[in-house]
């Protein structure tokens, strides 16, 4: 808008001198600055040429067409030719349309679309003048200054045909006489037994009256696409209204998880406790905070509290918010102007759609910055004791493309402890190794069905959170069991308390729910 509008005032600096070319034939002429001249040696065929520096337009009558119809084909097929030979087209911002259409003020239509290769800018069309069809190619001009450069074409009227002026001519006498007008006379269209078989009768009028009246049928959209919304949603056609129907199957499974959540009951474990053993360590999410906060105590009344940002769940949780708020608005805003049970003017149509249409990449721009934090951004967070001093340093080492490491170090003890997780697996899984990269345990997600369900539709307020199972030495068993609660609670227990160390599970528990955290929407 800004290159047009600065071509526009160029221009009329200059209309003033403006030169004024008449094709040969005399069917139309071209209004240019001054700066514009015809060529020596003009293009063999054309009937007018004009050149001004490196920019050139040829104009060519063309004998093959002599209809509108005819003309449009012949713009689409060079369109095609000129995909085909791998050169860009420049299309309309909002509409996305790649002809572009103007009328002379005979009504007849100038077809014309702009293109480029690497070194020039080219525009190519047809326009009819009198059933007479033309070509022009115009060379090394901007998109904008061809599209005010085209519009001073002009066809010059056919000195034959009468003028059709309703001007009187003053200096006549008759203009000033009521006498000299002609006489008019009332004429009707039907004949005088028509007009009797016609008349209607009082009672067919009551009766009229009094027929109910026909509701008019609202047609019913195909789709939720209309003609206004941003060219990448229409280009999706179908697929915009696929999206619309998976959201609603999503929020719908989402309500229906909801709703049963308030019938299902707590699970109360059963199981005996040994009251000097460290097991079991239950651990607790606590909400309310930007930051990701556990709390994590065993059975001896230890207690140590994670402390890690999530940045990236931030991000991913703004980048959906926007995504989906802006694509139901879009949505509900097409059904309205569709089926007009609200009436708002094409303005408001068109403002809505402005709006939505810059809120949806802004989302995906937001939610793709929070995926490269989460895959990229080595993690590194602290363990606290109940003091609030720092008991445990964990750090990620690095990004491989089979597995991730985890190296935790005990601050009073200076020992070490490593656990990697092994990634693009259907199922989570990880391993306990200690500083000699002797492996401790194996703990791996139970549940392919539920794994797989989750990484589809989040874990539905609880239900479809992930527990593991514990295999460690000695033959020694376990599970970190989720208590599936809308609230992440859960728990470590094992068989053989003996078999490994406390401290090192309660470690690891944390960071497994900390790196593989069950979230709502989908994710792998």
């Amino acid at each position: 808008m800004k290159h047009l509008l600065l071509t526009f005032l160029l221009f009329a600096t200059t209309l003033a001198q403006a030169a004024v070319f008449a094709s040969k034939d005399g069917r139309f002429n071209m209004e240019l600055p001054p700066a514009w001249t015809q060529p020596s040696k003009p293009t063999a065929g054309a009937v007018l040429s004009v050149v001004k520096e490196k920019a050139r337009i040829d104009i060519k009558p063309i004998s093959d067409c002599k209809d509108e119809a005819c003309l449009e084909k012949k713009v689409q097929k060079d369109l095609a030719d000129v995909k085909k030979k791998k050169m860009e087209v420049i299309r309309n911002d909002y509409t996305g349309e790649e002809i572009k259409r103007i009328d002379f003020s005979t009504g007849e239509p100038f077809f014309y679309i702009h293109f480029f290769s690497g070194k020039n800018d080219f525009s190519s069309g047809y326009f009819l003048i009198g059933k007479n069809a033309y070509s022009v190619l115009a060379k090394d001009l901007t998109y904008a200054q061809t599209d005010l450069i085209f519009s001073f074409i002009s066809p010059v009227q056919d000195a034959t045909q009468p003028d059709g002026s309703l001007e009187m001519d003053l200096t006549d006498e008759r203009a000033y006489s009521i006498d000299a007008l002609p006489a008019v006379t009332e004429e009707s269209l039907l004949s005088k037994n028509e007009l009797q078989a016609v008349e209607i009768k009082p009672a067919e009028q009551v009766q009229l009256s009094q027929a109910p009246a026909v509701k008019a049928k609202t047609k019913t959209p195909r789709t939720l696409v209309t003609r206004n919304m941003p060219p990448y949603i229409k280009q999706l056609g179908h697929g915009f209204d696929v999206i619309v129907i998976l959201l609603f199957v999503y929020i719908f499974l989402q309500g229906g998880a909801l709703l049963v959540r308030f019938f299902v009951r707590k699970k109360d474990s059963a199981a005996q406790v040994n009251p000097n053993s460290p097991y079991p360590i239950k651990f607790r999410r606590l909400y309310g905070t930007p930051s990701l906060i556990f709390r994590a105590r065993d059975n001896q009344g230890n207690v140590l509290i994670s402390l890690s940002g999530r940045w990236d769940s931030l991000f991913l949780f703004g980048g959906i918010i926007l995504v989906v708020g802006a694509v139901f608005v879009m949505a509900f805003t097409g059904l309205l102007e569709s089926t007009q049970i609200v009436k708002l003017s094409a303005f408001t149509y068109n403002t809505i759609y402005s709006a939505v249409s810059l809120i949806i990449p802004l989302g995906f721009v937001v939610f793709i910055c929070g995926l490269l934090w989460s895959q990229l951004v080595l993690r590194q967070f602290a363990l606290y004791d109940a003091k609030g001093h720092k008991a445990v340093y964990i750090m990620q080492r690095g990004f491989g493309l089979k597995k991730e490491c985890y190296l935790a170090y005990f601050a009073k003890s200076k020992e070490v402890l490593l656990l990697e997780r092994k990634r693009f697996s259907l199922l989570r899984k990880w391993q306990m190794l200690d500083k000699q990269r002797q492996v401790l345990a194996h703990i791996t997600e139970e549940g392919t069905a539920k794994a797989l369900v989750r990484k589809i539709t989040g874990h539905l307020w609880g239900f479809l959170r992930a527990s593991y199972h514990i295999e460690g030495p000695m033959q020694s068993s376990g599970r970190l069991e989720n208590a599936g609660r809308a609230f992440d609670y859960f728990t470590c227990n094992i068989d053989k308390p003996q078999a490994l160390s406390a401290r090192d599970l309660l470690v690891a528990s944390l960071i497994i729910n900390i790196r593989d955290r069950d979230k709502w929407y989908p994710w792998f």
